[in-house]
C-alpha cells in the first residue's frame, strides 16, 4: 500500500481511494451483467463477421490436435470405456491421428471435453465456448479497471481487449491461449492480493491459479517469474520468512512437476529455437518479443501504457513504495518475457498474449494521469477522461483494429463425403497434403461421423518418418510402385489430396501422385470439392484406390 508522503501528488490520492474498493470484486450489479453481456454478443459477432464458424481448423497447425484430443476426452467420458485410458487413446489415434495428449496439458482438453459433453462437440458448439472464455476475460479486465479507474475506464479496456487483433485471433482459433491468459490473469490478481493482505486464502488461490496455468500449457510456467520481480518491486522481504509465501510452490510441485517430467521429452519435441537454452536465441528473442509487446495495441497506445509503467511502478519504486497490484502487473509482463527470453520454444507473437491484460491495465493508468493533467476550466474538466478515452479509441480504430479472417478449404464437404461412405472397402482412408490438409480432414471427419468408423492414415506418418516440427524428415519409400504397394498391404480404399501451393515439399506425396498418374486403371476420381477461398482453382481431390481394376 501506498505509504503517506506529505508531497503526495492527486494523482497518487486517486491511487489510494482506488486502492480501498480496488479487491470488491464480487459486488456486481445488473448493469455489471448487461455488460458481461454484451462483450459475449460482441465477442460472437467479430468471431461470425471473421467467418470462424464456416472455416476449418486450419488457422494454425496445432487446431486440429487440439480438437481430436478433447474430443477424445468427450468420447471417453460419453462411451463409458472405463479400460484403461492409455489403451484408449492409443486406439483412437489409430482412427483419428491428431491425438496430442502429453505434448500439451490436460485442462484445456478437460474443459472442452466437458463443454462437448454438456452441449455439442459441433463446430459452432466449440466456438462459441471460446467466445465465452473471451468474454470471461475481458469482464476480468473490465471489473480490475473498474475498480480502480471506474465503470467507463472498465467498459472501455473490456472492448479494448475483446477487439485486439490478437485475442480474436484466438477467439477464433480451437488454441489453449484465451484459457491461459485468464488463468494466469486470476493467478497475479491473487498474488497481488496475498501481498496486500498475507492471508493464506490468497497465496493458497494463487497456487491453485498457477497450477492450472502450468496444466493449460507449458509455458504456464512463465507465472513462476511473478512472485520473485513483485517482491524486488515493492521490497517484502520479510515474506521470504512465511510458510503462506512458499504454499502455491508446494502445490504446484504436487500437482505439475510429475507432469511435467513424464511430458517433458514430448513438449520438448516443438521447440523451434533449439534444443536448450542458448544465447543466440536468447539475444535475438529480447528485441523481437519486446516488438510483439509494443505491436499489440499500437505505438500510440504502448506509449501511453509505458507512461502508465512509470507513474504506477517506476516513480513510486523509486520514492520508497510500489503498490501491490501494479508491481504484480508489470512483474507477469517480465515473466512473460523473460520466460520466452530464455526458454526456446520458437519466437511467435501469441508466446506474449498472456501480458495483454497488464499492457491494458497500464494503458488505462497512463491515460489517466494524462487527463488528470490537461490545463482546462472547472465545468469542462470531468469530461477530460472520456475525451481522452475517445481519442484513443479513434487511434486503436485507424492504428490497430482490423478483424482476422478465417479461411474455408472445402475439406468440411470432403470430410462429409468420406464420412457418409461406410462401405467395407472405404473404411481405411489416407489423406497426403503439403499443407495442412491432413489435420483438417481428420479433425472435420472425426467431427462428423459415427466415431470410430473409418480409420485414417496421415501421410506424414505412414508414408515417411520425421520430428515434432518436420523436421529429419525421411520418405518410406524410393518409388511410387513401392508406395503402392504399401496401400494394398494396409487396405487403403480411400485417398484424399489436395491442389494447395505447398508449404513444404514431401518426397512421400510427390510419389503417391505419381503412383496415381502412372496407374489410372487403380485410381479412380471419386469426387472433387472446391476450395473455400474466394478466387482460389485449389481443389481437395477423392480418389479410391482399387489394384484390383487392373
Amino acid at each position: 500500500m501506498i505509504v503517506s508522503n506529505p508531497q503526495r501528488s492527486r494523482w497518487d490520492e486517486q491511487a489510494k481511494k482506488s486502492q480501498q474498493s480496488a479487491w470488491r470484486l464480487s459486488r456486481l450489479t445488473w448493469r455489471d451483467a448487461l455488460v458481461f453481456l454484451t462483450l459475449f454478443v460482441i465477442v460472437v459477432s467479430l468471431q461470425i463477421a471473421s467467418g470462424a464458424y464456416h472455416s476449418e481448423f486450419g488457422g494454425y497447425p496445432d487446431e486440429p490436435a487440439h480438437y481430436v484430443t478433447s474430443l477424445m476426452v468427450h468420447d471417453y467420458i460419453a462411451q463409458m470405456h472405463w479400460f484403461s485410458p492409455t489403451q484408449f487413446a492409443e486406439d483412437y489415434y489409430a482412427h483419428y491421428p491428431k491425438v496430442a495428449m502429453g505434448h500439451w496439458p490436460p485442462l484445456l482438453y478437460v474443459v472442452q471435453g466437458a463443454w462437448m459433453l454438456i452441449f455439442s462437440p459441433a463446430r459452432a458448439s466449440v466456438l462459441l465456448e471460446l467466445a465465452l472464455l473471451t468474454a470471461i476475460l475481458a469482464f476480468s479486465v473490465y471489473a480490475l479497471v473498474k475498480a480502480r479507474f471506474g465503470w467507463t475506464a472498465g467498459v472501455v479496456a473490456a472492448l479494448l481487449l475483446t477487439c485486439l487483433p490478437e485475442i480474436q485471433l484466438y477467439t477464433d482459433e480451437i488454441m489453449a491461449e484465451t484459457l491461459l491468459i485468464l488463468v494466469s490473469l486470476w493467478g497475479a490478481v491473487f498474488f497481488a492480493r496475498y501481498l496486500d493482505s498475507e492471508r493464506w486464502r490468497d497465496s493458497l488461490w494463487f497456487g491453485i491459479f498457477s497450477a492450472l496455468a502450468v496444466m493449460t500449457k507449458g509455458n504456464g510456467w512463465e507465472i513462476a517469474f511473478v512472485p520473485p520481480a513483485a517482491l524486488i518491486l515493492t521490497r517484502r522481504w520479510r515474506l521470504l520468512s512465511r510458510p503462506s509465501f512458499w504454499l502455491p510452490l508446494l502445490i504446484v510441485v504436487v500437482t505439475c512437476l510429475p507432469w511435467q517430467i513424464w511430458s517433458f521429452p514430448m513438449a520438448h519435441r516443438g521447440w523451434t529455437g533449439g534444443d536448450q537454452p542458448n544465447a543466440s536465441y536468447t539475444l535475438e528473442a529480447m528485441g523481437e518479443f519486446l516488438k510483439v509487446l509494443g505491436g499489440f495495441m499500437g505505438a500510440v497506445l504502448t506509449a501511453v501504457a509505458v507512461l502508465g509503467v512509470a507513474v504506477t511502478v517506476v516513480v513510486p519504486f523509486f520514492r520508497g513504495t510500489v503498490e501491490p497490484f501494479w508491481a504484480v502487473m508489470l512483474a507477469l509482463i517480465f515473466g512473460v518475457w523473460g520466460f520466452h527470453v530464455l526458454i526456446p520454444a520458437g519466437i511467435e507473437s501469441r508466446k506474449m498474449i498472456v501480458a495483454i491484460p497488464a499492457l491494458i491495465l497500464f494503458l488505462l493508468a497512463g491515460a489517466k494521469w494524462i487527463a488528470d493533467r490537461i490545463p482546462v476550466g472547472v465545468r469542462i474538466a470531468p469530461w477530460r477522461p472520456a475525451a481522452l478515452m475517445a481519442l484513443l479509441a479513434v487511434v486503436f480504430a485507424f492504428q490497430t483494429f482490423a478483424i482476422p479472417r478465417e479461411i474455408h478449404y472445402g475439406f468440411t464437404e470432403a470430410a462429409a463425403f468420406v464420412a457418409a461412405r461406410t462401405n467395407p472397402r472405404d473404411l481405411v482412408v489416407l489423406v497426403s497434403s503439403e499443407r495442412d490438409g491432413e489435420g483438417m480432414l481428420v479433425s472435420e471427419v472425426a467431427m462428423q461421423e459415427h466415431r470410430p468408423t473409418h480409420t485414417i492414415l496421415r501421410g506424414t506418418k505412414a508414408l515417411s518418418t520425421s520430428d515434432w516440427t518436420g523436421g529429419q524428415y525421411k520418405s518410406l519409400f524410393l518409388s511410387a510402385a513401392d508406395l503402392q504397394a504399401y496401400l494394398i498391404t494396409t487396405g487403403v480404399g480411400l485417398v484424399v489430396t489436395d491442389t494447395y501451393p505447398s508449404r513444404v515439399r514431401f518426397a512421400h506425396h510427390q510419389l503417391l501422385l505419381q503412383a496415381i498418374r502412372d496407374n489410372p486403371r487403380s485410381w479412380q476420381l471419386l469426387a472433387t470439392f472446391p476450395a473455400g477461398k474466394t478466387g482460389s482453382s485449389d481443389q481437395i481431390q477423392v480418389y479410391r484406390f482399387d489394384p484390383r481394376a487392373h
